[in-house]
């Protein structure tokens, strides 16, 4: 990272931020957050930006510290050793496995609630779609990918300006504390709508490209997440206001066309599934690009670590057919697109953690440690809320990537000794 241009100040680093948490996915968390958790959703939506405060001070402080970390795996190396890289990286693409789904499944609700149709069949050729965006050269993927998530933030706003007027909503409407759910339920629903509160994490690895991270990074930190919170908590209370029947994975188009009739709606759709678009678009990028670096290393297959005119394809491709996957499992097994959120949230709850570890081992600041400690027991805390059994998925991931490593190494040992043999 230490290479790379110096040219991000405090207001391009707070929109680039902006850019990476602010995901197609809000068009769909607010529905189901009402569906999962009643009218009780805004105080789920608060816990959330009260908890996410900590994990965040956290990044803060590493990006700060080490703005050539290279991101959250590069850190757990430095704090613990290979291991915990492996085990951050594995968590990492086990919560982009089942997120970018989700967010595929988001616009094809969107797609079926305009014309009708498949979901699974829809969130397909989503995904396809975004793949082909991936195929041409990288220079000009990636600007493409840059101009449309831009436009995201836009869209939403304009989504909670018109939302909002349709709804008008009461102080009534934003009363969080009009009935509270049973723990198990309250967990299921926090960590689905935790989904939202991430994307700082890959954020910190911009740190190396701040002219003055010491200063800029955190404070582009903090002004991302009040702008961000704001939003969300608009769309949240629209959604909450607009009563039960806008409990569903496509409320505002609902919304817009209880008030604007089918145009509306219809708009509200489209506008949905071309942001998804590009937010797929983007994420296959990204991840490809994860696939093709721990191919590198030697955590994966070594032919996903090579190049076709300058394009991971083996990666690009290995990751649709995981993401397709998903997605056919999903249409197969029934299972709830709620449920596929909680389990990336987790995992990048589990991230966090891994983080405030890692603050702890590296630095020697009192206030540092004290923050660390608190952000592990905020983290323990709702993992006990949501049950410990709900942690099979993310545990699994860990064990994988201890066992790649361990065979690595076994494999490492033998080439030795036929060396010296």
């Amino acid at each position: 990272m230490s290479d790379l241009k110096k040219s991000i100040g405090v207001w391009r680093g707070t929109a680039m931020m902006l850019n990476i948490v602010l995901g197609a996915g809000l068009l769909t968390l607010p529905g189901l957050a009402v569906k999962t958790a009643g009218s009780s959703a805004l105080l789920v939506w608060l816990v959330c930006a009260l908890a996410a405060v900590p994990l965040l001070a956290v990044f803060g402080i590493l990006g700060r510290r080490f703005p050539d970390a290279g991101g959250i795996a590069a850190v757990m190396k430095r704090a613990f050793g290979e291991y915990a890289q492996v085990g951050a990286t594995f968590l990492f693409l086990g919560a982009v496995t089942v997120g970018l789904p989700s967010i595929a499944l988001t616009g094809a609700h969107y797609a079926e609630a305009a014309i009708g149709g498949s979901v699974h069949f829809y969130a397909g050729i989503l995904i396809v779609l975004a793949m082909l965006a991936n195929l041409g050269s990288p220079e000009v993927s990636g600007r493409i990918n840059a101009a449309i998530a831009s436009a995201i933030i836009a869209v939403l706003a304009l989504l909670a300006v018109f939302g909002w007027f349709a709804v008008s909503p009461s102080w009534q409407d934003v009363s969080v504390l009009q009935e509270t759910p049973d723990i198990p339920t309250f967990g299921l629903a926090f960590m689905m709508v935790f989904f939202a509160f991430t994307g700082w994490e890959v954020a910190a690895n911009l740190g190396g490209e701040f002219r003055n991270p010491k200063r800029d990074f955190p404070m582009a930190m903090a002004f991302s997440f009040l702008v961000a919170i704001a939003l969300y908590f608009v769309l949240a209370v629209i959604v909450v206001a607009a009563g039960p029947e806008a409990a569903v994975e496509a409320p505002f188009s609902l919304i817009l066309g209880r008030e604007f009739g089918q145009l509306g709606a219809s708009a509200v759709s489209l506008i949905a599934v071309v942001l998804i678009f590009a937010n797929l678009s983007a994420a296959i990028w990204a991840v490809s690009r994860m696939v093709y670096a721990a191919a590198g290393d030697g955590l994966l297959p070594a032919p996903f670590a090579k190049l076709k005119a300058d394009i991971p394809l083996n990666a690009v491709t290995l990751t649709t057919i995981v993401l397709l996957s998903v997605v056919g499992i999903s249409a197969v097994g029934d299972i709830d697109l709620g449920v596929l959120l909680a389990a990336a949230g987790l995992n990048f709850l589990l991230l966090y953690a891994g983080a405030a570890a890692a603050l702890l081992r590296l630095s020697s600041v009192a206030a540092h440690s004290v923050l660390g400690v608190v952000s592990l027991l905020l983290v323990l805390g709702l993992i006990l809320g949501r049950g410990v059994e709900a942690i099979w998925y993310p545990a699994g991931l860990i064990l994988l990537g201890f066992l790649v490593v361990a065979l690595r190494g076994k494999q490492t040992q033998g080439e030795l000794s036929r060396g010296e043999g």
